[in-house]
């Protein structure tokens, strides 16, 4: 059975199902994390997750494979594309009482609660390099080729940004 991702992504744009499915189950969680962390919203994470794939699938026999990171930044570039979507179709108020009630903001623990709300107050470079690798569990190269950057300047980016978080933690009195 072949199944390196080359070799899926081949069998995927001459309409191979099972191998995008192979290709889907691979990168689905990651592609979920990404959109639920920038949507605060499970089914529209989902929603954003189903369109990304239905758009890959449409886009795949246009796409000229080079390496595994190249791909998987390419399934990313779509995600942000309907993230972007997802941002400029929304209402930009919502009642407060609406937000109340939507249990996607309450944290587990106030130690993460803490990280969290630190992370957010980094510049959004430095926030993209951890919620990429943190959240969604993604190599220096993948996250390189999502944010079209160097895998150097990806880890340079998560050096400094762990340092920052390390100073802001200390200085609130919490550690990592």
């Amino acid at each position: 059975i072949m199944n390196s991702l080359e070799a899926l992504v081949k069998l995927a744009k001459n309409g191979d199902k099972d191998s995008f499915r192979q290709i889907f189950e691979r990168f689905n969680n990651a592609v979920f994390a990404f959109a639920a962390l920038r949507t605060s919203n499970r089914d529209d994470a989902l929603d954003i997750v189903q369109e990304t794939f239905i758009d890959l699938w449409d886009g795949l026999p246009k796409f000229k494979y080079r390496t595994d990171e190249e791909f998987g930044g390419f399934i990313f570039t779509v995600a942000k594309r309907k993230l972007y979507k997802y941002y400029k179709s929304r209402d930009k108020t919502v009642p407060l009482d609406e937000k109340m009630t939507d249990g996607a903001y309450e944290m587990e623990s106030s130690d993460y609660q803490y990280l969290f709300q630190h992370v957010n107050s980094l510049s959004p470079d430095y926030q993209d390099v951890l919620k990429l690798r943190y959240w969604s569990e993604m190599s220096f190269g993948e996250i390189a080729s999502i944010l079209n950057i160097k895998e150097t300047t990806a880890k340079v980016r998560h050096y400094r940004a762990i340092q920052q978080l390390k100073t802001l933690m200390e200085k609130y009195g919490n550690t990592i």
